[in-house]
């Protein structure tokens, strides 16, 4: 999908350093960083030392991981459910 909102941007980028499977690109190069100056949408380019105007970027992310790193919703489930079963420290005989 195509973006120009920043706070999807920067979302987008956090997701892209976490899972390996989302992807944010101006074109064929890879999106590294993301801000707003005098209202343009500027990118910092992987192997590139200067900020660029860009009148939108592409987020991809895919509909199932194939590898199941990026399933962040299963991720919480997990914690949640090991929270859940806690049942405090072992007891000790005296």
């Amino acid at each position: 999908m195509q973006s120009t909102d920043l706070e999807e941007i920067k979302a987008a980028l956090w997701e892209q350093a976490s899972h390996p499977c989302t992807r944010v690109s101006w074109g064929v190069a890879q999106v590294m960083a993301a801000r707003r100056s005098k209202g343009q949408l500027l990118v910092l380019l992987r192997g590139r030392g200067r900020w660029y105007p860009v009148p939108a970027v592409t987020i991809e992310r895919p509909l199932v991981c194939p590898t199941g790193a990026c399933d962040i919703r299963e991720e919480q489930d997990e914690c949640l459910t090991d929270e859940s079963t806690f049942s405090g420290p072992p007891e000790r005989d005296m």
